[in-house]
This record gives C-alpha cells, sequence and structure tokens, in this order.
C-alpha cells in the first residue's frame, strides 16, 4: 500500500485516502504535471492469480479504463488517465466536493420519491452513453451514486466497466451482491438491463431507507437476489413503487426498457422532491472535507466548478442544436437510406437505418461548448480537452481480447484542428464479424463536436490492410459528415 507523498508514474503525488471498497482504494492526489489535484483508484487485483493470471487482469482493467475515458455526460466521471504502476492498474480522475447517496441516506433515512426519481433520471443519463459505447457499468450503488451541492446527481466509478455480453468470471465478478443482478451473480451473459436493476436496487435503497435485499450475510444477500421479492416498496408511493418493482424482475427479459425507465421517472420527478439548499439551514449532502471523484462534462465543461473570472468565452455561449447541423436529405445521402432522426439526449443527436426490427447502422452527432475558467480561455480549455482526448485515445490503439482500434489520423479541413480513429469489436458468438466505427472529434474556438459512424454486422474479411484485427470502417462517411457540419456552423 503506498504511503503519504508516494509518486504515481512520476506525475501523480498521492497526499491521502480518501475511501476503499471491493474495487480498489481511492486516493486525492496532486498531478504535478498540471499542478492541480486530482483522485487517483487503486484497481484492486483479485486474490490467488498467478502471474500470467494478474497481467491479464492489468491488461483488461487498463484497456476497460481507456473506454470508460470516451464517455461523456454530465452525470459521468471523467476517466482522463490510466497507468500502470507496481504491476496495478491506476485509474486518474478530477476531484471535486460531493457526497455520496448511501451516506445521504444514511443521515436523513429515506428520500423523498420526487427527489429519488430526478437521481435516476441522472443516473440513467449516463448509463445510456455507457451502454450507447457498448459498456456495462457494473457497480451502480448508493456508494458510486454522487450528489453536488444542489442535490445534482452523478454517476462514478466505472473502474470495473466491461464490454457487453461478457460472462461473468474471475476477471468480471466484481460488484455489491445487494446490487449485483441476478444473472451476474449467476455468472451468465449481462446486458444493459443488468445495469438497470443496480438502478432500480439503488433507488429502492433510496426511496425505503434500506436495501431490497437486505441480510445480515452477504451469502444470504445474494441468495434473496436469486429466490426472493423484495417487499413492496411503500414509502415510494404507487406508480414508482411499480416501476421499482418492475426493474428488479429476476428475468432481464421482463425488466423496463432504459426508454420505459425514462418515460416514468420523467412524469415523478420532482414531485415532493427535496427543498433546495438554501431552504434548509445545512446543506444535508455537502460536508466539508468529504471529496469524491467526479467530473461534469456538459454546459459547464472540464472546468465547470472554477471561477470564471474575465477570460473570454469563445465563439460558442453554449453548444448548438445537434439535430440543426445535419439536413435530412444529408443525412440520408450520408447513411445510405431514410434515417429516423432523434435527439437522444442534450447535446446528442442520432440517424438511425433499419434492417427490418434492429438497426444496421447510424450516424452519431455530439457538441459541447468548454466554458472559461479563472486562468484558461474558452479556447484554451476546450483545446486542452481535445489534446486529452487525443492522448486517451492514442493509448487504446491496439487489440485486445475481442476489440481493436485503429491509429489516430489528422483530418483537415474540419475546425481548428480534428482526428479520426476506427474500431472493430468482434461479436460475443462470433470471429466473422461484429460492429464497426469510425470516430472523428473536432474543435474550433471553444466548440468540441464528436461524429460517430456505428455499423453492425460487419464482416472481418472485408478489412483492407493496416488496421489491426478487422478494426475497419467507412471513415470517408465521419469525414464528410464533419465538413457538413463546419459549413452548417459557419453560417
Amino acid at each position: 500500500m503506498p504511503g503519504d507523498l508516494y509518486l504515481l508514474a512520476g506525475r501523480y503525488r498521492l497526499i491521502e485516502r480518501l475511501g476503499q471498497g471491493g474495487a480498489g482504494t481511492v486516493w486525492r492526489a496532486i498531478d504535478e504535471m498540471l499542478d492541480r489535484q486530482v483522485a487517483v483508484k487503486q484497481v484492486r487485483i483479485p486474490e490467488g492469480l498467478d502471474p500470467r493470471e494478474r497481467a491479464e487482469f492489468a491488461d483488461r482493467a487498463m484497456h476497460e479504463a481507456r473506454s470508460a475515458g470516451r464517455l461523456r455526460d454530465p452525470a459521468i466521471v471523467l476517466v482522463h488517465d490510466v497507468v500502470l504502476d507496481g504491476g496495478r492498474p491506476w485509474i486518474i480522475m478530477d476531484l471535486t466536493t460531493g457526497r455520496s447517496l448511501d451516506k445521504v441516506i444514511k443521515e436523513r433515512g429515506p428520500l423523498p420519491p420526487g427527489f429519488v426519481a430526478a437521481v435516476g433520471l441522472r443516473v440513467l443519463s449516463a448509463l445510456e452513453v455507457a451502454h450507447a459505447h457498448s459498456l456495462l457499468h457494473q457497480d451502480v450503488k448508493p456508494a458510486n451514486i454522487l450528489l453536488d451541492a444542489d442535490g445534482t446527481a452523478m454517476l462514478t466509478d466505472f473502474g470495473i466497466a466491461a464490454p457487453m455480453g461478457g460472462r461473468g468470471d474471475m476477471f468480471g465478478s466484481a460488484g455489491s451482491p445487494g446490487y449485483m443482478a441476478p444473472e451476474r451473480l449467476n455468472e451468465q451473459p449481462s446486458g444493459p438491463s443488468a445495469d438497470l436493476w443496480s438502478l432500480g436496487a439503488s433507488l429502492y435503497t433510496a426511496v425505503e431507507g434500506r436495501a431490497p435485499f437486505e441480510r445480515a450475510l452477504p451469502a444470504a444477500v445474494a441468495a434473496a437476489v436469486l429466490l426472493h421479492e423484495p417487499p413492496f416498496p411503500t414509502r415510494a408511493g404507487h406508480e414508482l413503487g411499480r416501476l421499482l418493482m418492475a426493474m428488479l424482475a429476476k428475468d432481464p427479459a421482463a425488466r423496463p426498457t432504459a426508454a420505459q425507465v425514462r418515460q416514468a421517472l420523467s412524469g415523478l420527478a420532482g414531485q415532493g422532491a427535496a427543498p433546495r439548499p438554501a431552504e434548509r439551514r445545512r446543506r444535508w449532502w455537502l460536508l466539508p472535507g468529504v471529496l469524491a471523484a467526479v467530473v461534469a462534462l456538459g454546459a459547464g465543461g472540464w472546468y465547470a466548478a472554477a471561477a470564471l473570472g474575465e477570460q473570454e468565452t469563445g465563439r460558442y455561449a453554449t453548444a448548438p442544436d445537434p439535430c440543426a447541423l445535419l439536413t435530412d436529405a444529408q443525412a440520408a445521402e450520408l447513411v445510405r437510406g431514410s434515417p429516423e432522426r432523434s435527439l437522444t439526449r442534450p447535446g446528442e443527436c442520432r440517424w438511425l437505418i433499419r434492417e427490418g426490427m434492429y438497426p444496421a447502422r447510424s450516424l452519431l452527432v455530439r457538441v459541447w461548448a468548454e466554458q472559461p475558467t479563472a486562468d484558461l480561455d474558452g479556447p484554451r480549455v476546450a483545446q486542452r480537452r481535445f489534446d486529452s482526448e487525443r492522448s486517451t485515445r492514442a493509448a487504446a490503439e491496439g487489440v485486445t481480447r475481442r476489440q481493436a482500434y485503429g491509429k489516430i489520423r489528422e483530418i483537415t479541413g474540419v475546425g481548428e484542428v480534428a482526428i479520426a480513429q476506427n474500431g472493430f469489436r468482434f461479436y460475443e458468438n462470433s470471429n466473422e464479424s461484429g460492429i464497426a466505427d469510425s470516430i472523428l472529434l473536432f474543435r474550433t474556438s471553444n466548440l468540441l463536436g464528436e461524429v460517430i459512424w456505428h455499423r453492425e454486422d460487419v464482416d472481418v474479411d472485408t478489412a483492407p490492410g493496416g488496421e489491426p484485427a478487422g478494426a475497419i470502417t467507412d471513415q470517408k462517411t465521419a469525414v464528410a459528415a464533419a465538413r457538413l457540419i463546419m459549413a452548417a456552423l459557419a453560417k
């Protein structure tokens, strides 16, 4: 265990331990290169592994942490670095004040249903982003849900995130028994519904003041998850109670979808919610000296907590509507069909082509405007974020298990700077076909944008040379879309 002032990877100096759980230990540290405080998670390596298994575990943990670093949503912790030190993976995250939901529940008891529904909507948004990137969180629980000073919820600790469809094993069985879906406890393949089950268990705990499968011993908790139904949450009210019971169904196919959960929570959020902080003498969800790893990327940007000072904002006070950056005719030509257009979440628009019932290909556009800090104007904040993204994506190059990323390519004629990268992931039951993505990131002034051209059922045999393990896609489509977006921004 590192002691005080331990220097990690020649850059991050550990100052104090903030917390410890089954997945690892979190430290407060100083990034000596950028002279700022960060949170550092020391990933726990399971006991009893031989040297080869330890190396495999570390390799997978680092790869999945890099994958988690791609996730962008106001309710998701930002992972901006991952290093191997002492044979262990370490995940670097931003640091800010916050209060975990489990501590709030211990101090306050059951929380108002409207407030719990609002928390659920935020966490659901984070999970939907992860699932759109084919990642499962795998450890959704009250301890990993943070409440900011205004009560806004964020989801942290993607340290054991894993690809969808994986089967539980010694590398993927981390988590808390009372918040692990039955299929995960049974080491069966898991999908997005497993994370939604964990969200349901967390919201149940928040509104009832106790966990749905509360027992004295961990083994009894696991048995209850597998064999018993939880009591109906009487404090939740009829509608929220019904939703939570449905989310906790043993059969994944019987659970509501993310869209159905969102619809139900949207109708309940704010009803009888907790008073605003100003209406209390004491902010019960924020106590001095309590720190947790979290960042919000979105309207507030990377440095949202910093004072704005007098720095220049940049060309964009707010991000434009992403659905207005491509016309329907342009999108139809790009995706080669008549797509369904939808604003999937604020700052993100998708044009989707289906073949029969199933998605075949889609074009996803995301835009967000970085804000100035006391030290940097908006464009320089955006450039720093862009540089960080470039480093993270370059580090992902290569083949890990059934997924591969190609080299970073510089793209000209798109904003002030742009890069693109190809990715490919085999389906779980196939060595011949999978999912291909071409991901383009650009910056113009203080605006960052991302274009993802996504295709299903790609035959690996069609891959041209030069990309690892079939990491191929039609990158020209993403570039063409980005250039049309820049033309729309220039109007």
